[in-house]
């Protein structure tokens, strides 16, 4: 083995020891997120739905359906493994961490054909220090925890021309959610109508979109229909503009600061620089849209996971818009990543996406852990109501629910939810409603039909 290989060896093993040190830095963050009960209802749902995957793939939550009648999802079958293994939602955690970090790989191999190693490897630091990529990693579980290390897959690839790879990553995004259709063929007719004079290129381009194409006939022409033919289809609600969505975030109309806030928190930490990329910063647009055309809040914070629908393709346009202002003015590109990190860090420890305060508030007490006790105890599948926290903890039940219609059980966490314990509601289940108090310890009331 020659010496440049050895060099270039070794700046991989760099790599690798920074994607180990990001994804153990995740998984240990997602920990102390769901052992102090600040973990929400899609860790529940999600593991409920792994859990069931081949008998049902439901949850309770919402309209307990086979969850392909909720998104084009089949790539959740990769979830079953680490629920099965880590008994529930802590192996959604894991996964999630390891899949949001491995972004850092395609990044690294993109920026070393544009710069020296050791510049490459800068860039990727600055990369895995991208806040809108935490609040991916560290939330609550979602499919599209898959999209931002195969989205820089398919720009990788088609920045290399390894065609036979970007079919690959194409597949796998189409096998994520249905919005991947949309991304698949707004980037494959973007790569075929700008590839006129290299046919390999855009035949490449052709084949992405045809799989988008084909992957949305296949969708909602097919698989749904032979589910349940008359399910209809919910994602739409994000985009009927003619009335206002009754959700605790609210209505988000166009005169709303949150668009413009959330375009600088998606552009800033990265110097703005990905604006630059006459390249790849057009394959950010279907996500962006995605994001910025609902009339719901709740898409526009950076902290969910809906900013993985653009990260992936954000940070290869990073990566190439520093190399094209590099290619013009060396001291304007060191400026750029130096800012990139600085605003990066700044936003990490004052605007930090996965929001601290609230979820990693405090540290896990023995008070949590009886709390884990108490409901690993309850029996494997009886019927149980409880609160989006305490939810998240059951997901291995398939009748556990945060919906109230007559379980068994009922299940109050006195730290979290001490204003419905006290409600009319609860004492008038307990006066003729037909429950009692089953236990009561520490922090935790279970009633119990009689």
């Amino acid at each position: 083995m020659t010496p440049a290989r050895l060099r270039i060896s070794g700046w991989w093993l760099a790599v690798f020891a920074a994607y180990v040190s990001l994804a153990g830095a995740y998984t240990w963050l997602g920990f102390w997120r769901y052992h102090i009960f600040r973990a929400g209802v899609d860790e529940g749902v999600f593991t409920q739905v792994a859990n069931t995957a081949f008998h049902g793939f439901f949850s309770t939550v919402g309209e307990r359906a086979n969850h392909l009648l909720i998104h084009a999802s089949p790539i959740l079958v990769v979830t079953v493994p680490f629920v099965k293994v880590f008994n529930g939602a802590p192996g959604l955690v894991i996964l999630q961490a390891v899949a949001c970090a491995a972004v850092v790989f395609p990044i690294f191999a993109l920026a070393s054909t544009r710069f020296s190693k050791p510049v490459a490897f800068v860039i990727t630091l600055i990369a895995a220090c991208y806040p809108p990529l935490s609040g991916e990693a560290i939330g609550d579980f979602h499919e599209l925890a898959f999209v931002p290390a195969v989205a820089a897959g398919l720009v990788l690839a088609i920045d290399r021309r390894a065609w036979r790879w970007a079919i690959v990553a194409s597949v796998v995004l189409a096998c994520v959610k249905e919005d991947q259709f949309v991304a698949l063929a707004f980037i494959g007719c973007v790569v075929a109508l700008t590839s006129r004079a290299d046919p390999e290129r855009r035949r490449c381009g052709a084949w992405i979109a045809a799989i988008g194409v084909a992957g949305a006939i296949l969708y909602f022409g097919a698989i749904r229909p032979l589910i349940d033919p008359h399910f209809p289809y919910w994602s739409f609600h994000y985009y009927q503009w003619w009335w206002r969505p009754p959700t605790p975030l609210g209505f988000a109309g166009w005169s709303s600061p949150l668009r413009f806030q959330y375009l600088i928190a998606a552009l800033s930490p990265l110097g703005f620089l990905p604006v630059l990329s006459r390249r790849y910063f057009v394959f950010v647009l279907p996500g962006l849209a995605e994001v910025m055309l609902s009339h719901e809040a709740i898409t526009l914070f950076i902290g969910t996971h809906y900013s993985a629908t653009w990260s992936g393709f954000m940070l290869c346009a990073f990566v190439d818009g520093a190399a094209w202002l590099a290619s013009r003015s060396i001291v304007l590109a060191k400026l750029g990543l130096v800012a990139a990190m600085g605003i990066s860090i700044w936003t990490s420890e004052y605007y930090s996406p996965i929001s601290p305060a609230y979820f990693l508030g405090r540290k896990a007490t023995a008070a949590d852990a009886e709390k884990e006790r108490i409901l690993a105890a309850l029996p494997k599948d009886a019927s149980i109501r409880s609160d989006d926290a305490i939810f998240a903890h059951l997901g291995m039940n398939p009748n556990a629910s945060i919906d109230g219609s007559g379980q068994q059980y009922l299940v109050y966490d006195m730290a979290e939810d001490a204003a419905q314990w006290n409600s009319q509601r609860v004492r008038d289940l307990l006066a003729n409603g037909g429950y009692r108090v089953f236990l009561r310890r520490g922090q935790i009331v279970i009633l119990s039909r009689k």
